[in-house]
């Protein structure tokens, strides 16, 4: 299906949400907006949302902070540039910026009483609290109010790292831990879906299970949490994702019977696999055959296919009992002065368009639940990707980071 074609198909369901509104958008945890603007955002619905967004954005710059590095081609040279040509009288600038380093830049203008020194930004998951909290997050809910995303997943369209913000983060970018295999040496029918599958399997097939060490790599430390998710008793588990749990009570429940199942496991897989230093290791055994199954990231391994470092036949896959994914979100601040623009903005890098865009240039997952990422992009593409219904059913939120650290600890000390 064309991006014409989709775009409409989007309309179409838009003027259908619309027609059954309930009301007007009201502010997450206020009486009132914590953001000036031109337009009354109450009265805002998915028919007038553009239109009376446009009339008053017309000739405004908003200044957008990314946090990212890999990324930063993703938006000047592809969405802005797609922005602009839908509205050419905004402009748009791009800063990268370190995402810790940009939240104490707002707070600091936001308490001496100044203007934002951005408008909008694309921001890591964890300082969304931080910057909630210190009031410089606009208090628009921007989960119900964008009328190119109606789809989007609950869960990380109001929660960050286990902080519930209500919606005032719409997440842009998902990422996803996943198992990777090579189909000259393993059929996809063949690969293992669960643990003790995964065991049986690296017992039969020594060495040819690269697992990235949960200390050196992303996907390791997700591997881990994944197992903790499906090995670990339902009290403990609910333990691991609160996220109220403070540094030296992380420690104790690590250090406890919780994590005993899981390292019993870890410790008898270990003898049978390839425990490497990084997720590039990891991917580097499988591209040249040392290994026909590993731990992995799907948007790096999408990557990876793309530029040729890992053969076409290499595909990803979910366990499952599920395996952990993250990602990042997009904000609009409070202290800015081009509301109208910003909003603009974050909604159509939250369309189908910019959606299928960032997906076929980064392996991107997007939380829009209709949007069918493998099916909007060509067969080569898509074949990169874990299958959306698949990914809308395994995918799983990451544990309390105080309790993956302190799993971790023990797992070097113990596997490692």
């Amino acid at each position: 299906m064309s991006i014409s074609a989709r775009l409409m198909s989007t309309t179409v369901f838009i003027a259908a949400l619309a027609a059954g509104s309930a009301g007007a958008e009201q502010p997450v945890g206020s009486d009132t907006f914590n953001v000036d603007s031109p337009v009354d955002l109450m009265t805002l619905t998915p028919e007038t949302f553009e239109d009376t967004l446009a009339a008053v954005a017309d000739g405004t710059e908003i200044v957008f902070y990314d946090f990212t590095e890999s990324f930063g081609p993703l938006f000047v040279d592809n969405l802005i540039p797609a922005f602009n040509a839908l509205y050419p009288s905004i402009t748009v600038t791009h800063l990268s910026i370190d995402g810790a380093a940009g939240v104490q830049q707002l707070i600091a203008a936001h308490e001496a009483g100044r203007e934002a020194p951005a408008d909008v930004f694309f921001m890591p998951n964890g300082q969304v609290r931080v910057a909630n909290e210190a009031g410089v997050i606009a208090n628009l809910p921007l989960h119900t109010m964008l009328p190119a995303a109606p789809d989007l997943a609950e869960e990380p369209a109001t929660v960050s790292r286990g902080y519930f913000h209500g919606g005032v983060v719409v997440p842009f970018h998902r990422n996803q831990t996943a198992i990777g295999f090579d189909t000259r040496s393993l059929a996809p029918e063949d690969v293992p879906t669960t643990f003790e599958a995964i065991l049986e399997w690296a017992q039969a097939n020594p060495g040819q299970f690269a697992m990235t060490s949960a200390a050196g790599g992303g996907s390791g430390g997700g591997f881990l949490e994944s197992a903790i998710l499906a090995l670990a008793s339902p009290d403990c588990v609910a333990q691991a994702q609160d996220f109220s749990l403070n540094p030296e009570q992380a420690v104790e429940w690590a250090a406890g019977d919780c994590l005993d199942p899981v390292m019993a496991y870890f410790d008898e897989l270990e003898d049978y696999v390839e425990i490497t230093n990084g997720n590039t290791d990891t991917l580097n055994l499988i591209a040249n055959g040392v290994a026909s199954m590993g731990t992995v990231w799907e948007d790096q391994t999408f990557d990876f296919i793309g530029r040729g470092l890992l053969p076409p036949t290499v595909r990803t896959t979910l366990l499952e009992t599920g395996q952990v994914g993250d990602g990042d979100g997009l904000m609009i601040t409070s202290g800015t002065d081009n509301v109208a623009a910003a909003l603009l903005f974050v909604n159509f890098l939250l369309s189908d368009e910019a959606q299928v865009i960032k997906v076929g240039l980064n392996g991107s997952r997007s939380a829009r639940t209709t949007l069918d990422l493998s099916a909007a992009i060509d067969t080569e593409m898509a074949d990169r990707l874990i299958p959306t219904a698949l990914y809308n059913e395994r995918s799983r939120a990451r544990i309390a980071g105080v309790v993956s650290s302190a799993a971790t600890d023990r797992f070097v000390v113990e596997i490692l």
